[in-house]
């Protein structure tokens, strides 16, 4: 398909208040200190790792964040409404971590010079190969789990403590990768407090 062009990235729910989880991780993820802020450190998180990955590491050349909070009742110190728009040389992101789906959702699209990908959730992927002005090319791949320990996250990390997997640099579960996530993730909270691009290196 091409160069990356264009990235969106869509994660949430309901909302953690509405899910019934228990008070201990509910306080802590309603608490703008202990977690960072609401949605956006939440499930912003996901389309930063993700973009980071696509991008080799690279930091995007400025963030620009925007949040609401749709919930006061159940959000009275957070976020809850997130958009984080990411601009690299060539490509953009658009991040979007909500508390205020309907439904739970992680979805994805990579649009290229001809042709896109839609990971509509973990297991479907459709490509679309452009044709003519709206015409195109689709074809469904259904991915399997992937091989242990890969398909599970606890078990994934007692494989790397106990030294049987190294993650490359920049892979999504990486230090460097996720150590770049939280700087873009500050220059979000950053922009949204401030209503400013961050702008990283040279404007």
């Amino acid at each position: 398909m091409g160069d990356i062009r264009k990235v969106i990235v869509r994660d949430g729910h309901k909302g953690p208040a509405k899910l019934g989880i228990n008070s201990e991780f509910l306080d802590w993820l309603l608490d703008p200190v202990q977690n960072g802020g609401g949605a956006i450190v939440d499930f912003g998180c996901y389309g930063a790792n993700l973009m980071t990955w696509l991008m080799g590491g690279k930091l995007p050349n400025s963030v620009t964040a925007v949040t609401q909070q749709l919930q006061p009742q159940n959000n009275p110190n957070v976020d809850d409404e997130s958009v984080i728009i990411l601009t690299y040389d060539k490509a953009q992101a658009i991040v979007q971590g909500s508390w205020n789906w309907p439904m739970g959702r992680k979805d994805m699209e990579i649009y290229g010079l001809t042709g896109a990908v839609y990971a509509d959730n973990r297991h479907t992927v459709r490509t679309r190969l452009a044709k003519g002005y709206d015409g195109y090319d689709e074809t469904i791949s259904k991915m399997p789990e992937r091989a242990a320990p890969f398909d599970d996250p606890f078990a994934y990390f007692k494989a790397l403590i106990n030294k049987q997997i190294t993650p490359k640099a920049h892979d999504l579960s990486s230090l460097e990768n996720n150590m770049a996530v939280m700087t873009i993730l500050d220059a979000a909270r950053e922009s949204a407090r401030t209503g400013k691009t961050v702008y990283f290196g040279e404007k």
